[in-house]
């Protein structure tokens, strides 16, 4: 069994060769993706997952039916706030020592959110697909579902620029999850609720399940007790954001935040405990979102743009960014063009805050998208990669 030495591999190491690669190790290097930031790396290919959902759900066989996914929406809300959580903490680890990447994966995410975006308010304009949503909110939500990307290789020193890139790639997630506060403002209905509220609950519940975590994990007696006091600081983020109809993932971001960044062990308790449910929880919402994806014009419409204008802002944002952290643009633009599973947790975020079927126009044509990428990466990326070295 191949084992990895503490603090990866010296130059020793890389002057006396590694022994010879399985024969399946780039394509097992491109299935391991690493998600999204604070996740493990996983065997979990989004376009696998989706397409078993869709198989699964209320559009084909049905073994999801429409009543059980219904059931399933608080859960996946708190899924969503456990995800924000484990950005968090890692983005609590990271900032300090990575500030030059923070700003370069931030400007990336800004470049695709803003191509995306603006591609799909031109398109809805110029051909008057019937959108059932605010075209402003609809451009929002496929811009940030855009701006989502994973590493396409898990292992950092199996190529001399993925130390860089998978950390870019990793925290150009962030952005976009402080965007959806805003986001959540222009909803349908927000301004009735109040919309200082609404810009406000985020930080107030995200601090709030922060403090609460923060006083209570330390302090319980017992292996058990704690592990109540970290579900029910789960559950509380995630209803409290469902309840408020906030972003559950900006709720867990700044919770995650507080822990790692206040003094005690509260950031590495909850770590502990969610990494036996990391991975299983990507599926879920990866299967989840493939079983409400609903099948519509509207969708098929958008993805021309949505896969055309990610293309384009993923590759200019890396033109942009390689500067800051000196990598080849074009090796950097490799590795953002998978999705990972926060594209389809911002699209399962608004498909719960827009009514009717305007979530479920943008559910789908993220899914699809997402799909159409994974493949897109497991195709075509090896190739792009060999021919820059």
């Amino acid at each position: 069994m191949r084992r990895r030495e503490l603090g990866g591999r010296d130059p020793l190491d890389r002057r006396l060769g590694s022994p010879p690669p399985s024969p399946f190790a780039w394509l097992l290097s491109l299935l391991r993706t690493r998600s999204a930031l604070g996740l493990a790396p996983s065997l979990t290919p989004a376009a696998l997952f989706l397409l078993l959902g869709a198989v699964a759900g209320p559009h084909a066989l049905g073994f999801l039916s429409a009543p059980l996914l219904a059931r399933l929406d608080l859960a996946v809300t708190i899924a969503l706030a456990i995800l924000g959580i484990i950005v968090g903490i890692a983005l609590g680890r990271e900032i300090r020592s990575a500030v030059r990447l923070f700003v370069a994966a931030s400007l990336e995410s800004l470049v695709t959110i803003v191509a995306v975006g603006g591609a799909t308010v031109y398109f809805v304009h110029a051909t008057h697909v019937p959108i059932a949503a605010p075209l402003l909110v609809l451009a929002i939500a496929l811009g940030l579902s855009a701006s989502a990307s994973s590493a396409t290789s898990a292992d950092p020193d199996s190529e001399p620029v993925a130390a860089v890139a998978t950390r870019v790639a990793d925290l150009d997630d962030v952005l976009p999850i402080v965007v959806t506060i805003g986001a959540c403002a222009l909803v349908p209905g927000a301004v009735d609720r109040g919309l200082w509220m609404v810009l406000l609950a985020p930080i107030v519940v995200g601090a709030a399940v922060g403090a609460i975590g923060w006083l209570l994990f330390e302090r319980a007696e017992s292996n058990a007790e704690r592990v109540v006091f970290v579900l029910g600081a789960l559950s509380l983020a995630g209803g409290a954001a469902s309840y408020l109809r906030v972003s559950p993932l900006a709720v867990g971001l700044i919770a995650g935040g507080i822990w790692t960044l206040a003094p005690g062990r509260a950031d590495r308790i909850v770590q502990d405990d969610l990494r036996k449910v990391q991975h299983p929880l990507v599926v879920l919402l990866l299967v989840t979102a493939g079983a409400m994806a609903t099948p519509s014009l509207a969708a098929v419409w958008l993805l021309t743009p949505y896969l055309l204008f990610r293309l384009a802002g993923k590759v200019a944002g890396a033109w942009l960014s390689a500067r800051l952290v000196e990598v080849s643009a074009a090796d950097l633009a490799a590795y953002l063009m998978s999705p990972g599973v926060l594209a389809v947790a911002f699209a399962l975020n608004f498909r719960q805050l827009l009514p009717g079927t305007a979530g479920d126009v943008i559910l789908s044509t993220v899914a699809m998208g997402t799909a159409a990428f994974e493949l897109f990466a497991l195709a075509v990326v090896p190739h792009w990669r060999g021919a820059t070295r």
